[in-house]
């Protein structure tokens, strides 16, 4: 499943939506005021790598074939 950020141009209202499969351009609907006038944010994906982590924590595993 996955998850879009979004805004809505008439109201500001922010909100997520959850879709299983592709976003459908009739999906994009302010859950507020109803307006089809909505931008999508930009979501990042945040990993918890525990409070020992260094940057060496994003780096490919050996063997991995990525590194």
């Amino acid at each position: 499943m996955a998850s879009y950020d979004f805004v809505c141009q008439q109201c500001a209202n922010e909100f997520e939506l959850f879709v299983s499969g592709f976003l459908k351009q009739k999906d994009r609907r302010c859950p507020q005021c109803g307006s089809t006038d909505v931008r999508q944010k930009f979501s990042s994906f945040l990993r918890n790598i525990g409070s020992g982590a260094t940057s060496e924590g994003c780096s490919p595993t050996r063997g991995s074939g990525f590194g």
